[in-house]
């Protein structure tokens, strides 16, 4: 097997290599085709062999093997198998079909707002993923970030992969790219973990919203001091109008702290998910903004919108009323209202007494304005309220004091003095929740195995208790779905559970039983099954015991396609 730059091999393995589509600098990528399962494949094979140094590139080799083989996610790129032929390993993985993100950055048109937090918070469920199995990847860059043409997201490249339970790595390996490493990554700690790949996407992110990298310079050495004890420049240098909440995801992804940052990666994707669906970033139906979220994602961001919503409707609620006193200073807000008060009062009754034709002074005295508080003006449309800095409600209007005889009344002589804000509104009392839920499809609602509404496409519960944990299921589609009471100010609590998408399974062999979850598909072929969307993992079982599985996200209106290719 030669792999030199100059020539392509006719085989590697028992693979037909067909072009060489790019090289990296630890190896070079081939398309290839597998004879055996009549499938494309992608082979990367190592620049040098293991006999030029077995202590360093073997365990590397295998390091990224072993941490992309253990990983199976939608996100992360799949890996077939890893050999070596004379020395020289390969991997075999799934042939991708799209571009780099990095190359995708600098094409026409540019990706909206909405798709770039979309590939990040899909990098973001690939890499907790990663996590929660051990394996942090340590070189998220835009080169190892693959845009598939359907709009998904794949991680590639584990070359440097640190698996939580390896000591492979030397003391003082410093490994990465520069300009996207972590702080503790550039000072060369031991004891990584995912808040690392954490800062490398808060790096990519903040690249992905200005076409620059935070941290830059003329040499590495610029670029690491940079990372150790500069700040970034503010985004609002190079790109405005960008909400609040995302300026400030991206000021904690890039804490020098690892203990100040999102402590997981599925925190950062949530929160970009959020941005989208609240600021309306995506033009999918509500439920849908977030296309590859899992069940237990969409549950979170729902609870986290719920949380948001009831505290706008709260600071609403004490907002003072519009009105041009407001404006002013908090300490001389109960002087104002009660000088302008005064003054709109003597105008009103000197132009009253200047108007009157009979007018003597008997008749000024008896009207002129004394010490005591003003009561009501007779030109008054609208009660003055009292001089107080926080209004109380009104429960009686004042008797109208009736115009003296003879003296012409004048509409809107004064400015209208705005009333007293209504009183916040009571809290919502425990057990006193209703409860409204409505799907596409029929479902019922349980508290527990007890039955508390049968079947059907909308539900309307009174008396509920907030906190209480409902499970809205419908097994015709897979639907088991906690669902959390948190009633809002008007002591109700609406919710819909996730639409319907389908799942079309197809695989290599027709000797084996499909399963999706408890649900017993049979032997192939398989119709399409109709599902609410989510994560779902597939299962052949097959008679020689080698039993493939595939997991799988689908999406609301969507039809997810499921290959299995028997190993």
């Amino acid at each position: 097997m030669s792999t030199s730059a100059s020539s392509l091999p006719d085989k590697i393995g028992r693979y037909q290599i067909l072009e060489r589509v790019g090289r990296g600098g630890m190896g070079v990528l081939y398309r290839g085709h597998d004879p055996v399962l009549d499938r494309e494949v992608a082979v990367k094979v190592m620049l040098t062999d293991f006999s030029d140094d077995t202590e360093q590139m073997r365990p590397r080799f295998y390091r990224e093997a072993k941490a992309a083989a253990k990983l199976q996610h939608r996100n992360i790129v799949t890996v077939f198998e890893f050999a070596e032929e004379n020395n020289q390993p390969h991997i075999v993985m799934e042939f991708l079909r799209g571009v780099p993100l990095s190359q995708r950055m600098e094409q026409s048109p540019p990706l909206t707002l909405d798709d770039k937090l979309d590939v990040v918070a899909q990098l973001c469920s690939g890499l907790g993923y990663a996590h929660a199995q051990g394996v942090v990847h340590r070189d998220v860059k835009p080169a190892n970030v693959f845009l598939l043409e359907d709009g998904s997201v794949k991680l590639l490249d584990f070359g440097i992969a640190k698996l939580s339970t390896s000591t492979l790595t030397r003391q003082g390996d410093v490994l990465g790219s520069a300009p996207y490493m972590s702080p503790e990554q550039v000072a060369g700690t031991q004891d990584l973990d995912g808040r690392s790949d954490v800062w490398s996407t808060g790096v990519l992110l903040y690249e992905l919203l200005t076409n620059r990298q935070p941290f830059q310079g003329d040499g590495l050495t610029t670029v690491i001091v940079g990372i150790l004890k500069e700040s970034p420049p503010p985004i609002e240098n190079y790109v405005a109008g960008l909400p609040k909440q995302l300026l400030d995801v991206v000021a904690r992804a890039l804490e020098k702290d690892r203990d100040k940052r999102f402590q997981t990666a599925e925190e950062l994707g949530r929160e970009l998910q959020l941005i989208r669906k609240t600021h309306q970033l995506s033009n999918l139906p509500p439920m849908d903004a977030t296309r590859f979220a899992s069940t237990n994602v969409l549950k979170a961001l729902h609870d986290d919108r719920q949380k948001e919503d009831k505290g706008l409707a709260r600071d609403k609620t004490l907002q003072p009323a519009p009105a041009a006193a407001a404006e002013a200073p908090k300490g001389s807000k109960t002087v104002i209202i009660g000088a302008v008060a005064a003054v709109v009062l003597l105008a009103a009754i000197v132009g009253w007494v200047l108007t009157r034709p009979d007018a003597t002074p008997q008749d000024t005295q008896a009207t002129a304005p004394t010490t005591q508080p003003p009561v009501q003006s007779p030109v008054q449309t609208t009660p003055t309220p009292p001089p107080v800095t926080k209004p109380e409600p009104e429960t009686k209007k004042p008797e109208p004091v009736a115009e003296k005889k003879g003296a012409p009344a004048k509409k809107d002589a004064s400015p209208p003095v705005t009333p007293p804000a209504d009183p916040p509104p009571v809290a919502p009392r425990p057990g006193n929740v209703v409860v409204a839920l409505s799907a596409a499809y029929p479902f019922e609602v349980r508290d527990g195995s007890r039955v508390v509404s049968a079947a059907a496409t909308t539900h309307e519960i009174p008396a509920q208790s907030n906190g209480r944990t409902l499970r809205l299921v419908a097994p015709e589609v897979l639907l088991d779905h906690p669902v959390k009471i948190d009633g809002n100010t008007d002591n109700r609590f609406e919710y819909s559970p996730p639409g319907l998408g389908r799942i079309n399974i197809r695989a290599a062999r027709q000797d084996c039983r499909a399963t999706i979850g408890k649900r017993d598909l049979g032997f192939a072929p398989w119709p399409p099954v109709q599902v609410v969307a989510g994560d779902y993992r597939i299962d052949l079982t097959c008679p020689d015991g080698l039993n493939p599985f595939q997991q799988v996200t689908v999406v609301q209106g969507r039809t997810a396609e499921v290959r299995i290719q028997q190993k």
